[in-house]
């Protein structure tokens, strides 16, 4: 089938009949999904699945990716492809790398963190080795990682499990041997955090007024470890090791990073969109506390997207 429609303006009649071309392919060839399929748009490629008639409006609207020119993901088998295959076939993860990417790749990031948001973009595409179709060198490394995190393991034995796939996999596959190889690929995935000196007594935080302080101004403690091995080298200077550190996560890039996936910014204006207004006492938006700050903040209680937090303490060491 002639695919060079796929690289004509949107507006001619070529790329018309060849987006009509492409679904009826994709309807004889492609698997029973219910009706649904992967939607191979510059939007949707990385794995969302649709009917054919939101395909069609998509590839109008957006266009389709220029470089899935064999189309393996709707009935085209993958031995007749001769290039790499360019979405990964699990959906979910697919969904999470494109709203990842799509978080990532504002303007802002991009114009600071340009190399590190490329490399990402790559390693979404590259498959894990030739002829991979299930994933990326992405979504493995992030699959694998999300296992660590979740039963526990140590670093050493993370280490040996990457080794040992690695050597299983064939010789062309690009898993990382080493934690740390893991880590850098998902560097740009991380939210930023900030480490702040503290009073080993817990008094204050050496910041503001306090951030140029040696000493605690109410205990007196010294802010630096005192002792042997109290310092450590950098080049030709030392620097002294502070006696206590808070890790402050900053709130507005995780409530940005949360409004960034379809599903989870319509859970988070639920309270406003989506709940039923009974006069019943079924949510904290029916309490007087939440009324009474929308009183006070009618401007901030306008907003569906407004966000009320609360701190659970539990099991969690306050310092």
């Amino acid at each position: 089938m002639d695919r060079r429609w796929m690289k004509t303006a949107r507006i001619t009649e070529e790329y018309e009949n060849g987006v009509e071309g492409f679904l009826k392919f994709a309807k004889d060839n492609a698997s029973d999904n219910g009706g649904l399929y992967f939607c191979p748009c510059v939007k949707c490629l990385n794995g969302r699945r649709q009917c054919l008639d939101d395909i069609r409006t998509h590839l109008i609207c957006d266009g389709i990716c220029p470089t899935y020119t064999k189309w393996i993901w709707h009935g085209e088998l993958p031995e007749m492809s001769s290039t790499p295959p360019t979405a990964p076939i699990d959906e979910q993860v697919g969904d999470q790398i494109e709203d990842m990417l799509r978080d990532l790749g504002q303007e802002g990031f991009r114009q600071a963190n340009a190399p590190y948001y490329d490399t990402l973009d790559n390693d979404s595409k590259i498959p894990l080795f030739i002829g991979c179709t299930k994933y990326t060198r992405l979504s493995g490394v992030l699959a694998l990682v999300n296992l660590k995190a979740r039963f526990g393991w140590s670093d050493k034995s993370f280490n040996e499990l990457l080794l040992l796939l690695k050597n299983m996999l064939p010789g062309d596959n690009m898993l990382p041997k080493t934690h740390y190889e893991a880590k850098k690929i998902l560097c740009p995935v991380g939210m930023e955090y900030q480490k702040i000196h503290a009073c080993r007594n817990d008094c204050i935080l050496y910041r503001h007024e306090f951030a140029e302080l040696r000493n605690c101004p109410t205990c007196g403690v010294s802010r630096y470890k005192v002792g042997s091995g109290a310092s450590s080298e950098v080049g030709s200077t030392y620097i002294d090791r502070p006696a206590k550190v808070c890790w402050y996560l900053p709130v507005i890039p995780r409530f940005k990073r949360l409004f960034v996936n379809a599903e989870d910014a319509k859970n988070l204006t639920w309270h406003t969109n989506g709940r039923t207004k009974d006069g019943l006492l079924c949510h904290p938006a029916d309490s007087p506390q939440w009324k009474k700050v929308d009183q006070l903040y009618p401007v901030f209680a306008e907003d569906p997207r407004n966000l009320r937090v609360g701190l659970a303490s539990d099991g969690m060491n306050p310092f």
